[in-house]
């Protein structure tokens, strides 16, 4: 699973139990592990200035519509962050569980990754997996 990549999850379990359909976005991976983020399209919470805003009161990455495959504006919420097992995430994905939407481009991606490793709720694991995934845009073997 490549970092920036877009994924509809129709079950996807958030941080309170619930379960629910979801666009998600890969970070990175590393040690078994897929880091992913979350989407929300209701911004009644966020700013509307594309970017990072890793500083707001609720941290997110705002993706303008149209920008890559979605349709609306998007904020990719940077304040929860899930970590599911790799293998069973790419399972998931071959038994049409989870589907590919599509993938952020280098650019956006690069940013989005920078953005998230200053987010106050991220932890010291999950910035390695996110800085690793970054060499590897910035300078790929």
């Amino acid at each position: 699973m490549v970092s920036g990549t877009l994924f509809f999850h129709k079950d996807f379990k958030f941080h309170d139990g619930v379960d629910g359909e979801k666009i998600i976005v890969v970070l990175g991976t590393g040690s078994g592990i897929a880091l992913v983020v979350k989407t929300t399209s209701r911004g009644t919470r966020y700013l509307l200035t594309y970017g990072c805003q890793a500083t707001h009161r609720f941290p997110n990455f705002h993706l303008v519509k149209n920008c890559c495959c979605l349709k609306k504006d998007t904020w990719i919420v940077l304040d929860e962050f899930y970590e599911f097992n790799y293998n069973h995430l790419l399972q998931k994905h071959f038994s049409n569980e989870i589907h590919r939407l599509g993938m952020l481009s280098d650019d956006i991606t690069i940013d989005l990754l920078k953005c998230a490793i200053h987010s106050e709720d991220i932890s010291s694991s999950q910035v390695e997996i996110v800085r690793a995934s970054l060499k590897n845009i910035l300078s790929p073997e």
